[in-house]
């Protein structure tokens, strides 16, 4: 593993356009550029997690990740299944369905290929990536249904396999506050660089309990979204499924969170949940 004092690199995130994407990007902080096989996993088929999304009090939409037992091109793979949507009022004044897959090798959790499939008021997108992690020694090349064949920074993820590669391969290494993550991924046919701050650990009240939580301040980009580039936050379950339980986000016209409020097929106990005294 590649490390440079305070410093780790990963693959990046493309910060998403509009607040329902933006929550389900921030789900997904991470990628390793320097990559081997998998000393430890935190997930395994069969697990579902779903999530609410608040703006400010309102309940605006919902979230599910899965993992699933896949195949791609015969060989057995992770198919990493995320979808989100609008419910309730905000589905009647701005109706999204947004889909992201994504099917990667068992070992590395690298990407075969990813999917999106956008449905966002009257904006329609789809697209296909695959990816090419063997050709080069210098790079990964993708190749993308809307711009053809890209060169991507070596071993980089799209935006879901990230999220469950960080997962496998770096939560496992002990941070120490002022730690600076350094991501490269390959997302919405674009390169992106993202830094991420580890700030420490944080007992967080949820529905589910208090969850005893690794808290990562991604620096996002100013501008349409966000007016401060700390603006957003995410907490991982400080347990062996690091787990993420919440995601916050201030934008110019509020404040919205993303909560965990059902998980089932967990590979590793709950443990960071605390019991209440």
């Amino acid at each position: 593993m590649l490390l440079l004092p305070k410093t780790r690199f990963w693959a990046s995130v493309n910060p998403c356009s509009n607040i329902t994407k933006s929550a389900l990007t921030l789900l997904a902080i991470a990628l390793l550029a320097n990559i081997g096989l998998a000393q430890h996993k935190s997930f395994q088929p069969g697990e579902r997690l779903k999530y609410s999304i608040y703006y400010g009090p309102i309940r605006g939409g919902e979230a599910v990740l899965e993992v699933r037992q896949g195949k791609y091109n015969e060989k057995p793979v992770n198919y990493l299944h995320l979808n989100g949507r609008t419910v309730g009022l905000a589905n009647v004044l701005y109706s999204v369905d947004d889909t992201y897959e994504s099917f990667t090798d068992i070992e590395t959790d690298l990407p075969y290929k990813s999917i999106r499939d956008i449905k966002e008021g009257s904006y329609k997108h789809y697209s296909e990536q695959v990816f090419d992690h063997w050709s080069r020694e210098d790079s990964s090349i993708v190749y993308s249904t809307k711009v053809g064949q890209v060169l991507a920074p070596k071993n980089s993820n799209d935006i879901l396999s990230a999220f469950y590669y960080i997962r496998n391969h770096l939560m496992w290494n002990p941070l120490t506050v002022g730690d600076t993550l350094v991501v490269e991924t390959y997302f919405s046919d674009e390169i992106y660089t993202m830094r991420v701050r580890f700030m420490g650990y944080e007992d967080i009240k949820t529905k589910l309990g208090k969850v005893n939580c690794l808290r990562l301040v991604p620096i996002v980009i100013t501008g349409r979204v966000f007016k401060n580039e700390d603006d957003m936050t995410v907490w991982f379950s400080n347990d062996k499924n690091f787990l993420p339980i919440r995601v916050r986000f201030n934008i110019i016209v509020g404040a919205a969170y993303c909560d965990l409020i059902e998980y089932s097929g967990l590979m590793h106990p709950f443990s960071s949940m605390l019991k209440e005294r």
